[in-house]
């Protein structure tokens, strides 16, 4: 809060009876203080635009008739660099959810607030603000509704521009935002028809009313000050003050929290049904009222027309220091740094202009009579001969040498030049990287943001000023517009806390966005970086549509047209290598149940083999049966043979029969130990060729014709 009493009474508002002594004392308490301000930004405006006799006349020199008048404004290079970059880097408003709201109805309010900002001009209004504040040091926004324009019913949301001359504001204002300040007089001139427009219900006071400015202009720096032969001119003043009022609050007893409500009665009683913790309470609030008067006649005074309680203004400054104790120094732009320097050059430049023509830069020195043709003196190119009569000698004739300007003075000159741009705080060639002419846009990028350390202040002022405003807009949208217009304009249907501030709330932020031409160019550029960086990856209509270019919708078809032919091309491609990898598989497969048959085969001539060599053992124990039959035969003969030739020789004859069945065992133990080694290798390379086929394959389907338990190997 401000340290004074406001210039009325407490429990005093104007009215019809006191409105002119209500401003002529408000007037006369502050408008010493604020003339400081005008006055010096005044000033800054005169030397901004290069307003030569006034430069002149401010300190204090008088020009002669023929002295030369002239003015080399270099204070316009800084202050356009600081804007053009604004405008270059526009930030958009955006708001996100906090305590409570939804992310659905933040992005509603982004998507409103987008569409409002670039079809209303508003970041145009913005940045011509920020460019005021450079040159004046402070100006005033305000948002409001139009409604002579397109809707007449619910209007439509524009951004008015109050300049340094046209508001007288509390001058003990701490705050940055202009919260604590006690009033705001804003002041314009319009015309008695422009009057009846906008007062249609006040026609009757308005007809019989005379312009006369000069009467009741009291902000004296305003244009049409200047020119008090217009006389058909009406003096408007907008006159906020903050007042304070009974409103009708949401209090929970369990948080004991204040809640704010919107909405009507139906809409309360059933939140009060559904919430018995709610109850409805009258507090004492401070508000903002407004008196609107005409020349001398009150047309309005009441609560502000827009709904909301806070102040209804945002500052864009510069230098604002209200701790400063000289009034003409809390309110400070960036020309005030550059007067006296750009001042100071302009005088050097024509010093050295004078002391080049002060001299004689042209003509000849001779003696009388030492040139025999003096008019070829006077003419120049070839062809033109200088003769000397006879008795002179060649040095009574020499040319005069034109004079130089001292170094010191050139040096100095460009001294006070480089001195411009160092009190400003701007470097053109570090921020356009004119040092670097092959610098990519990253560079660029890098390098303005490390020089704009010095100004980053005020761009952080900027975005806090532009942050307000997009609360102060929302705010006039949630009273004034209805879900239908809402909805219109965001091509969707407002959720139903779009309009409700009872618990949620959101927190507004700026960023930067793609909105001007050298932001989507450099959008652009980042991309194809990116792109370069990813190794070519991105589609090029992808690319194309971030292209900031002429015919992008015809480029785009083209290059989606050939995307879905390579796309094409590469899919018959695949198909193609599909069907090869997919034949290839299928002749592996035949392969593997070749083999696969080829080792049942083998495993079936190995159980072959097997029943052979049963086969075979059966017929060496027939033979062994007979060969035991032949021997009891033979026993028999022996016996026969002893009793007829003797027992010695039936000896040897029977030792070399059981010789023989000997060496007929061995062998047959021999035969069978072979086939039992055969049948357990065979098995073995079975199992091992069935256990290479899973692994390879996976496990096959047993073929017609073949046992199922079998597991035949490959090879």
């Amino acid at each position: 809060m401000s340290f004074y009493m406001p210039p009325w009474a407490n429990n005093l508002e104007p009215s019809q009876g006191n409105v002119r002594q209500w401003l002529d004392s408000l007037y006369s308490k502050f408008q010493p203080i604020e003339q400081a301000r005008w006055n010096q930004s005044n000033i800054d405006t005169l030397f901004y635009a290069g307003a030569q006799t006034f430069v002149n006349r401010y300190f204090g020199i008088t020009q002669q008739s023929s002295q030369q008048q002239f003015y080399f404004n270099l204070l316009q290079q800084p202050v356009n660099m600081v804007t053009g970059y604004q405008r270059q880097h526009r930030k958009q408003i955006n708001y996100i959810p906090a305590e409570g709201a939804d992310t659905q109805t933040t992005d509603q309010y982004t998507k409103l607030m987008t569409h409002l900002c670039n079809a209303n001009g508003i970041h145009e209004q913005f940045s011509r603000a920020c460019e005021q504040a450079c040159i004046t040091g402070m100006v005033l926004l305000q948002p409001y509704l139009d409604y002579t324009k397109d809707d007449p019913a619910q209007g439509e949301l524009k951004v008015k521009l109050w300049e340094y001359n046209s508001f007288l504001i509390d001058p003990y204002m701490r705050s940055l935002d202009g919260s604590d300040a006690q009033f705001v007089w804003c002041q314009e001139y319009i015309s008695k028809q422009e009057a009846e427009v906008r007062f249609p219900d006040k026609i009757s006071t308005v007809t019989p009313m005379s312009g006369t400015p000069q009467r009741y202009g009291s902000f004296y720096f305003l244009p049409e000050n200047y020119n008090m032969a217009r006389n058909d001119l009406m003096v408007l003043s907008y006159v906020w003050y903050k007042w304070r009022k009974k409103k009708k609050r949401l209090y929970s007893a369990t948080r004991n929290q204040f809640f704010d409500y919107a909405g009507g009665d139906d809409h309360l009683d059933a939140l009060l049904y559904n919430i018995p913790d709610l109850e409805v309470v009258e507090v004492d609030v401070p508000c903002w009222k407004l008196a609107v008067v005409l020349n001398d006649q009150l047309m309005f005074q009441g609560e502000n027309p827009l709904g909301f309680d806070g102040c209804p203004f945002v500052p864009v400054i510069w230098n604002y220091e209200p701790h400063n104790n000289y009034y003409d120094l809390r309110v400070r732009g960036l020309v005030r740094t550059m007067r006296d320097s750009n001042y100071l050059l302009n005088r050097r430049i024509i010093l050295n202009h004078d002391i080049s023509e002060a001299t004689i830069n042209a003509g000849w020195i001779r003696k009388s009579g030492a040139i025999a043709n003096e008019d070829n003196l006077k003419k120049s190119g070839q062809g033109w001969d200088i003769i000397i009569n006879e008795g002179y000698e060649l040095t009574d004739c020499q040319k005069i040498m034109p004079s130089a300007v001292p170094e010191s003075d050139m040096a100095l000159a460009d001294q006070l030049q480089s001195l411009i741009f160092s009190t400003s705080g701007v470097n053109l060639e570090t921020w356009s990287a004119q040092d670097q002419s092959q610098a990519s846009s990253l560079t660029v990028m890098l390098k303005q943001a490390a020089n704009l350390m010095v100004l980053q202040k005020y761009f952080d002022q900027w975005d806090l000023s532009l942050k307000q405003l997009g609360e102060l807009m929302l705010a006039i949208i949630q009273q004034n517009w209805n879900p239908a217009k809402v909805g219109m304009l965001i091509g969707e249907e407002p959720t139903p806390f779009f309009f409700s501030r009872v618990f949620a709330k959101t927190q507004v932020i700026v960023e930067e966005g793609v909105l001007t031409p050298s932001q989507k160019y450099q959008e652009y550029q980042q991309w194809l970086e990116l792109n370069q960086q990813l190794g070519g990856i991105i589609p090029p209509s992808k690319l194309a549509e971030k292209a900031p270019i002429q015919g992008k919708k015809e480029l785009i078809e083209i290059l989606q047209q050939m995307e879905q032919q390579q796309s094409a091309v590469e899919a018959e491609a695949t198909n193609i290598q599909h069907a090869f990898e997919e034949a290839k598989l299928k002749e592996m497969m035949s392969k593997a149940v070749s083999n696969l048959a080829t080792a049942r085969e083998r495993h079936s001539r190995s159980d072959s083999n097997v029943g052979l060599f049963e086969e075979r053992l059966s017929e060496v124990q027939k033979n062994e049966a007979m060969s035991t039959k032949a021997k009891m035969e033979a026993i028999t003969a022996l016996i026969e043979a002893i009793s007829k030739y003797g027992e010695v020789e039936t000896s040897l004859a029977a030792s070399g029969i059981e010789s023989f069945d000997y060496k007929q065992d061995i062998d047959v133990q021999k035969d069978k130990a072979e086939a039992q080694q055969n049948s357990a290798g065979n098995e073995f390379l079975s199992q091992m060729m069935s256990q290479v086929g899973q692994m390879g394959g996976g496990q096959q389907q047993p073929q017609q014709g073949m046992e199922p338990g079998m597991n035949v190997p490959q090879g």
